[in-house]
């Protein structure tokens, strides 16, 4: 046997102690402690047992240790799965289920746009045509409720195959170390779309090359059904094709005389799992032609890969593309992969070197062996992390598939590592079981009260349901009351709804479909919001009598003042997600009933935003939905109503620097209406909570001289 966890040791070096058991010995399930009597950090006087026997206090600190190595890695897994049961909140999802419907009621996969009606003529490569029916099927039972729990189920699943596969070479600690790491890191994209599946299926192919050796590639045979899922319902198949050859690359490299025996002796499969390894990987290749499009399909993903390049400045407007060393909404999960990225290249760099030459003695054949070091593991490695600094939504990618390798080169690192070191591993991890089981728990507490979610400052809740403040969903059912007519030109946030909503006839605008989306049609659309004049051309163009824009993002606000001013529009609706202009010519009927309906929804509005929050949550959606709505009806001119809600925001406890920001602007609309003492109140508590800001202080200062009695 070969292969051993950090802190184990080979048996070749002659006995070994009972917690040192390899890999392949294992009787147990993986889950379960193999470390009977784990060293203790507590000094060793006793303690009385009612009987008057005495109990060692270092016996009962490495049950202790005992208990939280055997419950960490589940404890883990359920960190995953709090963050992964979240509120539906995805802008893209509704348009996979739109999709997912008009393939269901058509049957068939169309191959030109049928959601929008600005470009029905573009081809759509819909690979996840599969998963589009899948997801529709299911709402179609159980809502939005039960595709929450299905994503939840899918990627807890993920973390599962991850956590199996680093426990196939690690300790408890270590795998929970860098499970823990990856799913903080992946969690930016645990939403209700593809990657529920490529996730999985990324970790399947891993498992079978990484296991390779168990049986001489017997079940290489698996990835055959594997890839012919994958590439029906997600583009980034094509990273399992890329690993799978990345695995050919590494067994052929084996047979290069230049390279180091370590290096070689690693890589080097065997001619039998290397001839099922070729047999396999030209299998898959055939494989994947099988989708509606062919090779067209299959060359589909180096497409979307353009849209990456930061030489087009429309697409770096969507945050998902930006790249992730920016300074772009630094959150939890970048900061964390920042840190992951760079151990992962220093890690990889020391396995390189200390696997350089092949050991001596105990060369076994194992699939647990880290004898050296394997090159398809480096190729896959640089792989995922050039996809990674490309652009931030292959962060997760990376991390859910680099983890396991980094566990590798650690195994291997800790394998080649003296005794001395090894022991120093196992004492610490004593220690450090219980600090993580520990926090894993506090980690998931923070998750269901949607702390976590407060302080990253993302708008994501733990639930059931929908998150209805990313949605235009009532303004969506106020076209369809008001009968508003089409066409309909809506932003690209907005799209994702009501294309599945489809509460004006004729189809949206845009959408998060980008694919169909050319980049000289996404250019004109970006650059529409910074000259809204040339903005005027699209709709006179497209005979456009209803505009609904989602109006959080700042970059809108400058043609919803445009529309206020164009006495060609009618505003007739805004709540706190979107607002609504109807063209006033032709349009006298549909206005008119607009005008009639919009009181009734006012209550609505009112209702749903001022109703009470639960107690042991943090109301993350709310607090967004008022701050939006705040700020569109400051936009619109409606001061009063904007500092009303401002207030209502105050009640809460809000994170610093937006509170800050909240009362720098009720002090300032105070202080402009002469109620100089409420004013100075809000900015000197806004003061407090940025003792920074040297503009206001002079402000407040600027204020005391004005009213020295204040």
């Amino acid at each position: 046997m070969h292969g051993w966890p950090i802190g184990r040791t080979d048996p070749s070096e002659g006995s070994r102690p009972d917690y040192l058991v390899p890999c392949g010995e294992r009787q147990a399930p993986s889950f379960l402690l193999l470390t009977p009597k784990p060293w203790s950090p507590y000094p060793s006087f006793v303690q009385k047992k009612p009987g008057g026997s005495t109990i060692p206090s270092e016996t009962i600190a490495a049950r202790c240790s005992e208990h939280a190595r055997r419950w960490l890695p589940a404890a883990t897994l359920l960190v995953g799965a709090a963050l992964a049961f979240r509120r539906l909140g995805n802008f893209d999802t509704w348009w996979h289920l739109a999709s997912g419907r008009w393939i269901v009621n058509n049957r068939t996969i169309p191959d030109t746009d049928t959601l929008s009606f600005t470009v029905p003529d573009h081809p759509w490569i819909n690979l996840q045509w599969l998963y589009d029916v899948m997801i529709y099927l299911l709402h179609g039972i159980g809502g939005a409720d039960l595709l929450v729990i299905t994503s939840a189920a899918a990627f807890t699943a993920a973390v599962w195959l991850l956590m199996r596969t680093l426990r196939h070479r690690l300790d408890e600690v270590a795998a929970s170390i860098l499970c823990l790491w990856a799913i903080l890191i992946a969690e930016e994209r645990f939403y209700i779309r593809p990657e529920m599946v490529s996730f999985i299926l990324l970790q399947a192919v891993l498992w079978l090359l990484m296991t390779v050796r168990r049986n001489d590639g017997r079940g290489l045979w698996l990835l055959v059904p594997i890839m012919l899922l994958w590439v029906n319902c997600h583009s980034l198949f094509i990273i399992g094709l890329f690993c799978i050859g990345c695995a050919v690359g590494g067994a052929l490299a084996a047979r290069l005389p230049f390279l180091p025996s370590g290096w070689r002796q690693a890589s080097d499969l065997g001619p039998v799992a290397t001839r099922r390894l070729l047999i396999s990987a030209g299998a898959v290749a055939l494989t994947t032609l099988l989708n509606p499009y062919f090779l067209d399909g299959l060359l589909f993903p180096l497409k979307l890969m353009s849209r990456f390049d930061t030489s087009n400045a429309a697409f770096q407007t969507i945050g998902e593309f930006r790249r992730p060393f920016s300074d772009y909404f630094l959150t939890f999960s970048i900061g964390a992969f920042q840190t992951f990225f760079f151990l992962g290249i220093g890690v990889i760099c020391v396995a390189a070197i200390v696997g350089w030459r092949a050991p001596d003695k105990g060369g076994g054949s194992s699939e647990a062996s880290v004898r050296g070091f394997d090159l398809t593991w480096l190729l896959i490695f640089a792989g995922l992390a050039y996809l990674s600094v490309m652009a931030r939504r292959n962060t997760s990618l990376f991390a859910l598939g680099a983890a396991p390798i980094v566990g590798y080169c650690f195994a291997l690192i800790g394998g080649r590592a003296k005794s001395g070191l090894r022991d120093t591993y196992r004492k610490l991890s004593g220690v450090l079981a219980p600090v993580m089981l520990v926090a894993c728990m506090g980690l998931i507490g923070l998750v269901a009260t949607n702390n976590y979610y407060w302080r990253d400052g993302t708008t994501r809740e733990f639930g059931l349901g929908i998150l209805e403040v990313n949605f235009p969903i009532r303004a969506a059912a106020f076209s369809r009351e008001a009968g508003l007519k089409p066409r309909l030109y809506n932003d690209l946030t907005a799209g994702g709804y009501l294309t599945w909503d489809a509460a004006v006839d004729g189809g949206v605008f845009i959408d998060g479909r980008l694919e169909v989306y050319d980049t000289e049609f996404f250019s004109r659309y970006v650059k529409d919001f910074s000259h809204p004049r040339g903005w005027r051309q699209q709709l006179d163009r497209y005979d456009v009598n209803t505009v609904l824009l989602f109006h959080r993002w700042s970059n809108r606000h400058g043609m919803i003042r445009f529309l206020m001013q164009d006495p060609g529009w009618r505003l007739v609706y805004l709540d706190e997600v979107a607002v609504i202009f109807v063209r006033n010519q032709g349009n006298e009927e549909a206005i008119a009933k607009a005008r009639r309906t919009y009181p009734a929804w006012q209550e609505k509005i009112s209702d749903a935003l001022f109703a009470p929050t639960p107690r042991w949550q943090r109301p993350v959606g709310r607090v967004k939905a008022l701050s939006s709505f705040a700020a569109i009806l400051h936009l619109i001119g409606d001061a009063d109503a904007a500092m009303e809600v401002y207030d209502q925001l105050l009640e809460f406890r809000l994170p610093s620097e937006q509170e800050g920001r909240i009362r720098i602007i009720v002090g300032s609309y105070l202080g402009n209406k002469g109620e100089l003492k409420k004013a100075l109140e809000h900015l000197e508590r806004a003061a407090e909570l940025d003792p920074s800001n040297q503009p206001l202080r002079t402000l407040i200062q600027n204020i005391k001289q004005v009213d020295p009695t204040l």
